[in-house]
């Protein structure tokens, strides 16, 4: 299993604006900041922005700012704001029904993973983060 580019890139993003929240940040500023190519970084904007993470202001002094605090933002919204629905395996989607489902040895080894993966998601915010980014901070920057 692994964290897509593109939900890298969205946390990173979130991150960046979570350390001063009330911040309204230009696109181009992010992009360089994170390192996130700017095309792919707008259309990551639009998902963050459509499920209601992000509000956009167009304009001189127009840009991007966090819709709620970090404390509220939960890693599971942001998973599926960008990815879709949770589901580790395509039979684990009640809209897909594989043929072998009802005799799958591997269905309860699944299912506890994907409980365990979402309780995280669900019990992380960016808060956590945010409080991990600066544990880690170089100790110049910690300082002042």
């Amino acid at each position: 299993m692994q964290v897509s580019r593109t939900l890298d890139y969205a946390l990173r993003s979130l991150t960046y604006m979570g350390a001063r929240p009330v911040m309204t940040y230009n696109i181009r500023e992010i992009s360089a900041q994170q390192h996130i190519p700017l095309n792919y970084l707008a259309k990551i904007m639009r998902k963050l922005v459509m499920s209601g993470i992000v509000a956009s202001k167009v304009g001189p002094d127009g840009g991007y700012s966090l819709r709620k605090t970090p404390h509220e933002i939960k890693l599971r919204e942001v998973y599926e704001a960008i990815e879709g629905k949770f589901k580790l395996v395509d039979c684990m989607d009640n809209n897909v029904i594989c043929s072998l489902y009802e005799y799958c040895p591997q269905i309860p080894v699944w299912d506890k993973l994907q409980l365990s993966m979402l309780k995280v998601l669900e019990n992380t915010t960016l808060e956590d983060l945010l409080k991990e980014q600066r544990g880690r901070a170089p100790r110049d920057r910690r300082q002042s």
